[in-house]
């Protein structure tokens, strides 16, 4: 027998060390709800509800739990309440001494109520509040089905998004549903506790920049050929909760912005060399969102972006919760579309001067000023590269988007290129550096990726045009025109062509009408 033979662990023995291990661990860091004495708490009957996403179906089961009756906090949309539940030991386990403890080392949960009035108290025990529930469920479970298929192509970081399910209390007035997912105890690696690494508006994130978390959103998208991207990835670690998955068809309920909120997402997002490493593609952008994106080493473009008055998405946060933030995060969702960054904040601090941001009744309220019509200018001088510019786009509208070496910033034999442009640094060795171990192949874009990929380009091209993004506002302070556009208008040129090459036939229409003089 060689030296390596007998160095070589058998799996079985290397599973059950580990284990040990965890549980000795467990057991010596103690219960850190101890103190709440949730196991004198009387204990109920429930009804547990369990997706089964193979067979997309629901299976129910009972089992007792203990719960606290009143929440220990709460967001803009949820109560938060603690719970116990014990975990009957396997029929093959020959050792039941872990499980012999009863409610004083039963698992820690979380069990979150959609509340009906915040001031009373009310639960919300509708039909509407236990759709919201299982679509809460839903999301849990479709963002751990491409978190699997993402530590499937052997990423340097593999990620874990909890199991949830659903409990029905039968012998409470109105059956309530609560969502129920295991407590995150503990800091991660840098010493960093829950933190929110992305949205669909971009990264909030300020301390780590996390590359992972941003690589398995991108990820998510190409690898379901477009239909899907998992957003809003927050949690402990590579343990993550609470995600929000858009879709090309917007099934995933209010908080699904569809191709939007994917343009959203592919706006912030910093091509690097572990999404170059798992073959993804770099998704486009115009010359001058590459140049904002340069002005910022460590991915600081967030919702955390200080605003005219210094407010920020941040500091509205300051002394919430980490289920409050996720719900205060849930409300924004929506409103976020046509909102920039810096004004996402609450609502007594909404001030803008763009008009194209102000709600309808504040336009409404303010007296109309008849100004008399001047005369068109005429057509200011362009310069030669932004003629360039302008044609390079128009001749990329004329032709199908091709997906070379280039596109996945390879060389021709599809080695890696050395350095990706504009790639965030590490943060004053916050973050430590990610270790290539495999070099994919470039992932596979099929037709109906381009087709969801164009509906992205061109939802880029509308927000832009809706002055979403002003922070990428060429300044027009030197053109004769009186009266400049409060948007990037090569910019939306830019995605429009993207999109047209990409067969979106909204984008094919409106670059045909621009052509036209329309």
């Amino acid at each position: 027998m060689t030296m390596s033979d007998t160095t070589k662990e058998d799996p079985r023995i290397k599973l059950a060390r580990i284990l040990k291990k965890a549980a000795a661990k467990a057991v010596a860091e103690g219960d850190p709800w101890a103190k709440y004495n949730i196991d004198k708490v009387p204990a109920e009957r429930v009804i547990r509800h369990m997706y089964q996403p193979e067979t997309q179906t629901w299976k129910q089961d009972e089992t007792i739990v203990k719960m606290e009756k009143e929440p220990f906090t709460h967001g803009a949309m949820r109560f938060c309440f603690r719970m116990k539940k014990r975990s009957p030991p396997p029929q093959s386990a020959t050792n039941h001494r872990f499980h012999d403890y009863g409610w004083t080392r039963a698992s820690n949960y979380v069990a979150k109520a959609y509340l009906k009035d915040e001031e009373t108290g009310e639960m919300d025990t509708s039909d509407l509040a236990k759709d919201n529930v299982r679509n809460d469920i839903l999301l849990q479970y479709e963002a751990s089905h491409w978190s699997e298929r993402f530590n499937d192509h052997h990423p340097p970081k593999k990620i874990i998004f909890i199991r949830a399910y659903a409990l029905e209390f039968p012998d409470r007035e109105g059956k309530p549903w609560f969502a129920v997912e295991r407590y995150i105890f503990g800091n991660d690696m840098y010493g960093v506790g829950f933190t929110k690494h992305n949205t669909n508006a971009g990264f909030v994130d300020e301390d780590l920049h996390r590359v992972t978390p941003q690589v398995f959103s991108a990820f998510s998208f190409y690898e379901s050929q477009g239909t899907r991207l998992v957003a809003d990835i927050q949690g402990v670690g590579n343990l993550f909760t609470d995600p929000q998955v858009l879709s090309n068809d917007y099934r995933f309920g209010d908080g699904d912005l569809g191709p939007r909120g994917m343009a959203l997402f592919f706006k912030t997002f910093r091509h690097n060399t572990v999404a170059s490493a798992m073959g993804i593609p770099v998704f486009p952008l115009s010359k001058n969102e590459l140049k904002h994106q340069a002005k910022y080493e460590n991915d600081v473009f967030s919702m955390g972006t200080n605003s005219a008055d210094g407010s920020s998405f941040l500091e509205a946060c300051k002394g919430l919760n980490k289920f409050a933030k996720m719900d205060r995060n849930r409300s924004l969702r929506q409103s976020i579309l046509c909102m920039p960054p810096n004004l996402i904040i609450p609502d007594d601090m909404k001030k803008t001067e763009k008009r194209s941001n102000l709600h309808e009744e504040e336009q409404q309220e303010k007296p109309k000023i008849v100004v008399p019509k001047k005369k068109r200018p005429s057509p200011e001088k362009r310069s030669k590269s932004e003629v360039d510019e302008v044609q390079l786009c128009l001749n990329l509208a004329k032709e199908d988007f091709k997906f070379d070496m280039k596109t996945f910033f390879r060389k021709e034999s599809g080695e890696l290129i050395a350095k990706v442009p504009n790639e965030p640094k590490t943060s004053g060795g916050v973050r430590s550096s990610l270790i290539i171990r495999k070099v994919l192949q470039p992932m596979k874009i099929c037709d109906s990726t381009k087709l969801d990929l164009g509906k992205v380009h061109y939802q880029l091209a509308v927000l832009h045009g809706i002055g979403r993004f002003p922070e990428v506002v060429p300044d027009y302070h030197d053109s004769n025109d009186d009266d400049p556009p409060n948007h990037d208008v090569f910019s939306v040129l830019f995605h429009l062509s993207h999109a047209a090459s990409l067969r979106c036939v909204p984008a094919c229409l409106a670059l045909g009408r621009s052509l036209a003089g329309l």
